[in-house]
């Protein structure tokens, strides 16, 4: 039994090309077991070939197909086998199989390569005697953090922080709380008499098992700090970020917890905690505004929402409703200065159209006419004009750079700038002609920077495209066309030598996908020395010409084990 040739080193980047291209995906990972051996990659090959063999294994173990996502990560620790998500992956699959042993010996060598987080700290938090007030707030606001708003203070967010807090600071005083405004939250405050008031809020907690990530927990919790008649008040954010979640009470208790460790480790706390005691006065007058918003960050949000209404309300015009809006800013802190600045203009500007309005005899409703003048709306107009363009121009670099087997939608390449064709004899102009029967346009994709994505060949006045071209090299040379056949990729074709006419061409099923043909021009006399054919995803056959004379002259067919099987020569 003959073992194949081996390839260049070339052909190996040429192989990964075509499997990021989508090469069977429809269908599950690519099979590439039928290539023959080639030349000893590079690190960074190495590391894209694992990359892709995660991506590709964690996509199958999110559709159930667990013995295929373990080929897939097998496959990547042949190439890289001190890859410790590698490890974990193949651990998780080997379980849903049921595979216990071979998991627990996958996740040990796992371990060993990345060690998981130390057991989360059991010992009472020092307080040095202080009266130590925890205040648990809402989450945060916002789309993502709804449901976990929604159910607070119930929840195992809730109930883990305070399990957490119990066991950390058993001394403390832990209370939910929330006020609408810094006087009420003085004056809760002080009832508790406290040394020390720490504030917690989950700013961001998020559980998931992505492709491109695998399983992983996120946390962040703000913190705030202040003293009873002490310093300035400080913030702090207790974040983790928790690979591969693993507690048995499940990832967000375990990712709650660990930021919650964070915060309570941050020396905020401990110098507050450590420092002096204040002097005896007065406990309402010793918690400061300042100390208040800090503790509280929900109140300054609050604040910025009603200043936000109130500068749209002037935008528009309507001036008592915007310092309707600065009043209720000021009733949440009438001490802060931004509100009583606007408060101050708002009610000037509102005094002086009452003034203007009785002088003409009109209504004083406080309402200002906020209509453009002519040059005004003009000038409006075409910055309108300019800003569409830039989110079109956007859109579409962003639809281009997406391509995957089919060209973008016909309405993003309507959005495309037409160009002209400097060198209509070049490779791509020329391919583009045969391709369509007649003569081409070309149209160009940009990128924010001003630099061409991509160029487009369409026949004239028709909106749908037959090539595409690049220059993935930066170099100003194109180097790589892609032909389609409808609107799905059919050929691509390579440029590897910075030559302006390919070397390398892929021939794709009808489909797009999988790879039928590789054809590689290693003398650049335009014709093909080596050709490949595939089946299914596995080489066939080889053809290649070993003389030089332009005709291929040796048949290799190799079998289901990718060695050859049969081998011909024209002699």
């Amino acid at each position: 039994m003959m073992r194949p040739p081996r390839l260049p080193t070339r052909l190996l980047a040429l192989v990964g090309l075509a499997a990021a291209l989508g090469c069977d995906g429809l269908r599950g990972e690519p099979r590439w077991v039928g290539i023959p051996a080639v030349e000893a990659a590079s690190q960074a090959d190495r590391e894209r070939y694992q990359r892709r063999s995660l991506e590709e294994g964690r996509a199958l173990r999110h559709q159930g197909r667990q013995q295929a996502a373990e080929r897939a990560f097998r496959r990547g620790l042949s190439a890289q086998p001190d890859h410790a998500g590698l490890q974990r992956e193949l651990a998780t699959v080997l379980e849903a199989q049921r595979r216990f042993e071979e998991a627990d010996a996958a996740r040990v060598r796992a371990d060993a390569l990345e060690p998981p987080p130390a057991p989360l700290v059991e010992a009472k938090f020092q307080t040095h005697g202080r009266r130590l007030l925890v205040i648990l707030l809402p989450p945060a606001a916002g789309p993502s953090q709804r449901r976990l708003r929604e159910s607070w203070p119930d929840g195992e967010v809730a109930e883990t922080l305070e399990r957490r807090l119990g066991k950390r600071l058993p001394g403390a005083t832990i209370v939910h709380a929330e006020f609408a405004t810094v006087r009420a939250a003085r004056q809760w405050i002080s009832q508790y008499a406290p040394d020390v008031v720490l504030s917690l809020r989950v700013d961001r907690l998020y559980c998931g098992d992505t492709v491109k990530d695998g399983r992983f927990g996120v946390a962040s919790l703000q913190a705030g700090v202040a003293r009873s008649g002490g310093s300035a008040p400080e913030l702090a954010w207790g974040r983790a970020l928790v690979r591969d979640p693993r507690a048995p009470d499940g990832c967000v208790p375990e990712a709650t917890a660990r930021a919650l460790e964070h915060a309570l480790e941050l020396s905020l706390l401990q110098e507050s905690l450590s420092a002096p005691r204040s002097a005896p006065g007065s406990l309402a007058a010793s918690w400061s505004t300042q100390a208040i918003r800090s503790l509280f960050p929900d109140l300054g949000e609050a604040i910025d929402i009603e200043l936000a209404e109130g500068h749209q309300l002037l935008g528009q015009g309507n001036v008592a409703a915007a310092a309707a809006a600065f009043r209720r800013a000021a009733h949440i802190d009438p001490n802060d200065p931004s509100v009583l600045n606007y408060l101050h203009e708002a009610n000037s500007v509102l005094a002086m159209s009452r003034e203007l309005s009785q002088r003409s005899g009109e209504d004083p409703n406080g309402l200002l006419d906020p209509r453009f003048t002519p040059a005004q709306r003009a000038a409006a107009e075409t910055l309108l004009r300019d800003e569409r363009r830039r989110r079109d121009d956007l859109l579409t670099a962003l639809a281009v750079m997406d391509e995957d087997l089919r060209y973008p939608d016909l309405s993003i390449l309507a959005q495309l700038r037409p160009v002209e064709i400097r060198e209509p004899d070049a490779f791509g102009p020329t391919l583009a002609r045969r391709r369509a029967g007649s003569e081409v346009e070309a149209r160009s994709a940009y990128a924010p920077d001003g630099s061409i994505i991509a160029r487009y060949y369409f026949p004239v006045g028709e909106p749908r495209p037959v090539l595409r071209e690049e220059d993935t090299s930066n170099d100003g040379i194109p180097d790589r066309w892609i032909a389609y056949s409808g609107d799905t990729r059919s050929e691509l074709w390579d440029d590897g030598r910075n030559a302006g006419r390919p070397d390398v061409r892929l021939v794709f099923a009808e489909s797009g996908t999988p790879l039928l043909r590789i054809e590689i021009d290693q003398t650049g006399d335009g014709a093909p020395d080596r050709i490949f054919h595939y089946a299914d995803g596995f080489l066939s056959t080889e053809a290649r010409d070993t003389d030089g004379d332009g005709q291929l002259d040796t048949f290799d067919r190799f079998d289901d084990e990718g060695f050859i099987g049969v081998r011909e020569e024209d002699l």
